[in-house]
């Protein structure tokens, strides 16, 4: 990944267009979505850039100390792409040359807005079609309410966090809200509906979570031989623990908060006390192992009356099996002795 994708805080901050002409006026259209403030510098402007009330008309002519102060630069002028990159690079300035990626310093994803949502999807400046064709893709799929949604979820946070501990319990109560009934009736507009359901949130996941342990066995290193089981107890899971031996890979799909903790994967080497304790914490424990769950991990586990359950690895393929193709003497000899 050559381009690390950021959200930049423009709010009441500068940001310089140099170009007044139609390749201007689509940065701006975009800008105009943010709070920035937004500078223009060309010896004329397209019709809707003057029409704007946003846009400051700030100079005709081009030179660097335009850009002092600016967050992001823009220039969407191709006689001048080059000095305004350089200009900008002198400045630390980040600055996107209209259609040539290799004097920018950033490039502008494709975009979905549901504000506050936003979705980028970004190609590096490879396959822009593509990214445009994605982008299509998921605008579709994403309903025009989701951003009222998000902001809704946002009132709400002060009271799940006083109420729901963090962790597992205060992510089930927003997977619940974002992906139940609960959001269902508010795209619906059905506003008791909703309160009813957030409610009904509150009293289920406020209540004390028990603990449990899943005790996965991978069978492989290659991650894509994980079964949909498994990768969903990654993802689930507060405590990872792990053999050293597991790799970096299978860890990498397991959520980012989770505590991750490597053990030597030998008898008694106290493993199993690891996993007691977090799961009478009231955390989702999963322990990976290279291959058969330890048995006395999962003896120990039990013998404490706390819930647990095994996720078994893909069985390896076998070889296959190799059939002779049968040739005429065959054939001939078949017959033969069914004929005797």
């Amino acid at each position: 990944m050559r381009y690390f994708p950021i959200f930049v805080d423009l709010r009441n901050r500068p940001v310089t267009v140099v170009g007044g002409t139609e390749e201007a006026l689509r940065k701006v259209r975009l800008l105009l979505k943010t709070e920035a403030v937004i500078n223009v510098v060309a010896p004329a402007l397209h019709d809707e850039l003057a029409a704007e009330p946003r846009v400051n008309w700030i100079a005709r002519q081009y030179h660097a100390g335009l850009l002092e102060g600016a967050a992001l630069v823009y220039s969407a002028e191709a006689s001048l792409n080059a000095r305004v990159a350089a200009d900008a690079r002198a400045l630390g300035i980040p600055v996107n040359a209209v259609d040539e990626a290799e004097i920018s310093s950033f490039i502008v994803p494709s975009i979905v807005d549901r504000d506050p949502i936003v979705v980028a999807i970004g190609t590096e400046g490879t396959a822009p079609v593509l990214g445009q064709g994605l982008r299509a893709r998921i605008d579709a799929l994403l309903p025009h309410g989701l951003g009222a949604l998000a902001r809704a979820a946002a009132e709400l946070r002060e009271r799940v966090a006083s109420l729901i501990p963090p962790g597992n319990r205060r992510r089930a109560f927003w997977q619940r809200f974002f992906f139940g009934d609960v959001r269902e009736a508010f795209l619906a507009g059905e506003s008791c509906g909703y309160l009813a359901g957030v409610e009904r949130l509150f009293e289920s996941e406020a209540s004390p979570q028990a603990g449990r342990v899943s005790f996965v066995s991978l069978g492989s290193a290659d991650p894509e031989l994980l079964t949909l089981k498994a990768q969903r107890k990654l993802h689930e899971a507060d405590v990872i623990v792990h053999d050293r031996t597991v790799p970096a890979a299978i860890l990498e799909m397991a959520r980012r908060d989770a505590l991750r903790l490597a053990v030597r994967g030998e008898l008694y080497d106290g493993t199993a006390d690891i996993l007691i304790a977090e799961a009478r914490a009231g955390k989702l424990v999963t322990r990976l192992s290279g291959s058969e769950p330890p048995l006395e991990e999962t003896v120990a586990v039990a013998a404490e009356g706390i819930a647990f359950e095994t996720v078994p690895a893909v069985a390896p393929a076998k070889p296959a099996e190799v059939i002779p193709f049968p040739v005429r003497e065959d054939l001939r000899d078949a017959i033969l002795r069914a004929a005797s």
